[in-house]
This record gives structure tokens, C-alpha cells and sequence, in this order.
């Protein structure tokens, strides 16, 4: 996992950090970009936005939720859905391509679903 998390961020510009997470907010696995960067607490914020998305969807016939972009100022959070309570979180600063950003989760989340099984 940690491979794949490290791959990610060499391919994204501006690549913050990375991480595989639990509905609990604790990264199974997870790589920083920069040493100042806590994808600790990113990825932990990032899935009470989740948790959130997902009780909101509940009753819509829309089907499970996939992928969630945050974007803001300080830059971009890309959750993937990866099956089994476990997400891909990829943060990039305001410097990073969403798009290349969207597209490596995608890329690396298919990896993982692999991993997690």
C-alpha cells in the first residue's frame, strides 16, 4: 500500500500527502509530501465530510458514493471510495492540477481496492 500511496504523490504536482483511512478516521497506511503536512489530521476531517455525504445520501436512489473532491483555498482533498469502510485520501496544495489529482486517486484507488479486497 505504502508503494502505491508514494506513487501517487510522485505523479501529482504540488502533492501534499496521501493516505488510506477508515471510517474511524485512522490511516491504515499513509505517506507526507512535506514534513510540516499532518495527513493525520487531513484525512480524519476529510472523513467526517464523508460520513456527512453518506448519511445524506441515504435515502437517494443514487447509489453508493464513489469519489468526494474539497476543494478551497489551501488546495484540494480527492476521497475514493476503496469498498469495506476504506477510503483513498490524496491532499495537493493550491499550486497542484485537480484533474491530475482526480485521475492518480482514480488510478491508485483501483490498486488499492485490489490490496484491501
Amino acid at each position: 500500500m505504502r508503494s502505491v500511496l508514494q506513487e501517487v504523490l510522485d505523479r501529482i504536482p504540488g502533492s501534499l500527502g496521501a493516505a488510506v483511512v477508515g471510517l474511524d478516521g485512522i490511516p491504515v497506511e499513509k505517506v507526507s509530501a512535506r514534513p510540516g503536512f499532518s495527513i493525520d489530521l487531513a484525512s480524519a476531517e476529510a472523513i467526517g465530510v464523508i460520513k456527512r455525504a453518506v448519511a445524506s445520501m441515504r435515502d437517494r436512489p443514487a447509489g453508493d458514493l464513489e469519489e468526494l473532491s474539497i476543494t478551497g483555498k489551501s488546495g484540494l482533498t480527492v476521497l475514493r471510495a476503496l469498498g469495506s469502510d476504506y477510503y483513498l485520501c490524496v491532499v495537493v496544495g493550491p499550486d497542484g492540477i485537480p484533474g491530475r489529482a482526480r485521475y492518480e486517486a482514480w488510478r491508485a484507488g483501483l490498486q488499492l481496492q485490489e490490496a484491501i479486497g
